[in-house]
C-alpha cells in the first residue's frame, strides 16, 4: 500500500480553482486499488471537503496544523500558541493589511479587508500601467469565495474567546510590506512562515508543516515513509517533498519543487494529478 498526498491549489485544482474531474477519478481509482490518498493542503479542512465532494479520504489541512482520518475524525492539531496568535493579529492590524484567521469552524477576516486589497491594487496598477488589473483581482477574489469564509469587525475579540488558531494568512500587493511581515514572523520563536502563491505569506506554529503532518499520518496508518508519494507545486509543499519517498512535481511547479522532485507530471490545467497517478505511478 502507498500513501499518496495530493496538494490542492496549483495541483488538483485547475487555474479556475476547481478540481480536475480526471484527477478526482484517478484518486478514486487509486483508493479502489488499496492505496490511501490524502489531500495535503494549506486550505481549511471544511473548504477542502467542499471542493472535493464525496471523496472519503484523510485530509491534512491548514499546512499540516490539522490531520483528519477518512471519517473526518481529528487525529492531530498543532495550533499557534494563543499569546503568539494574539500578538500576530495585533501586528497585522497595525500594519493595515488583509489577513485571515483559520479556526476549526471558519475562516475569519476583518470586514474591511476587501477595501484594503482594492486600494493596494490601485496603487500597484497606477505605478505599473502594464499590469493587468482584472487578472490581479481575479487571483485575489479566490480568498473571498473560500467555503466557511466570514467577515468580522473585531478579530481580537475572536481570539479572546479561546478558539484555536491553525493559521494566519496575509494577502498584500505591497511587496515591501509582504517581505517585512515575512521577516518579522520568521524571527519569532513560536511561529514560522510559508507561502502557497504570489502575494501571500502564511503564518503557522513552529512545529507545523506538511512534512511533519505526512510523517504523522504515515505512522498512524502504518505506512513506511519510503512508500509515501507527494504531488505538489509550491513552497508550502517543500517540507513534504523533503519527507516523502517519491516526489512528483506539477508541470507548473516552482523551480524549488522541481529540483526536489523524483519526476514531473503535466500541469494542473492538463490534469497532472491524473497523469501522475495513472501513468507515472502506474496505478
Amino acid at each position: 500500500m502507498k500513501l499518496i498526498a495530493v496538494d490542492l491549489d496549483g495541483t488538483l485544482l485547475t487555474s479556475d480553482s476547481r478540481p480536475s474531474s480526471q484527477g478526482l477519478d484517478a484518486i478514486s481509482h487509486a483508493v479502489s486499488k488499496g492505496h490511501t490518498v490524502t489531500l495535503c493542503t494549506g486550505r481549511a479542512s471544511f473548504d477542502a471537503r467542499h471542493l472535493t465532494g464525496e471523496l472519503s479520504i484523510p485530509i491534512i489541512a491548514s499546512n499540516g496544523a490539522e490531520v483528519f482520518d477518512r471519517e473526518g475524525t481529528l487525529l492531530r492539531e498543532t495550533p499557534i500558541d494563543p499569546s503568539a496568535a494574539a500578538e500576530a493579529v495585533r501586528y497585522l492590524l497595525k500594519h493595515d493589511v488583509y489577513f485571515e484567521i483559520f479556526c476549526p469552524e471558519a475562516i475569519y477576516s476583518p470586514s474591511d479587508g476587501e477595501q484594503k486589497l482594492l486600494a493596494e491594487m490601485d496603487i500597484l496598477v497606477s505605478a505599473n500601467p502594464g499590469v493587468d488589473r482584472d487578472q490581479l483581482w481575479e487571483s485575489a477574489k479566490i480568498q473571498f469565495v473560500q467555503f466557511g469564509f466570514r467577515g468580522i469587525d473585531h478579530p481580537l475579540q475572536l481570539l479572546e474567546q479561546g478558539r484555536p488558531v491553525y493559521k494566519l494568512l496575509v494577502y498584500t500587493f505591497n511587496e515591501d510590506k509582504l517581505n517585512e511581515i515575512t521577516m518579522h514572523f520568521n524571527d519569532q520563536l513560536q511561529v514560522h512562515t510559508t507561502s502557497s502563491a504570489n502575494h501571500i505569506v502564511e503564518i503557522i506554529a513552529k512545529e507545523t508543516d506538511k512534512g511533519s503532518a505526512l510523517r504523522f499520518l504515515a505512522g498512524h496508518l502504518g505506512v513506511d515513509m519510503s512508500d509515501t508519494v507527494v504531488i505538489g507545486d509550491s513552497y508550502n509543499d517543500i517540507s513534504m517533498f523533503e519527507a516523502a519517498g517519491t516526489k512528483i512535481a506539477m508541470g507548473n511547479a516552482v523551480e524549488e519543487i522541481k529540483h526536489l522532485s523524483t519526476m514531473t507530471t503535466r500541469t494542473n490545467n492538463d490534469h497532472g494529478v491524473a497523469y501522475a497517478i495513472r501513468s507515472l505511478l502506474e496505478i
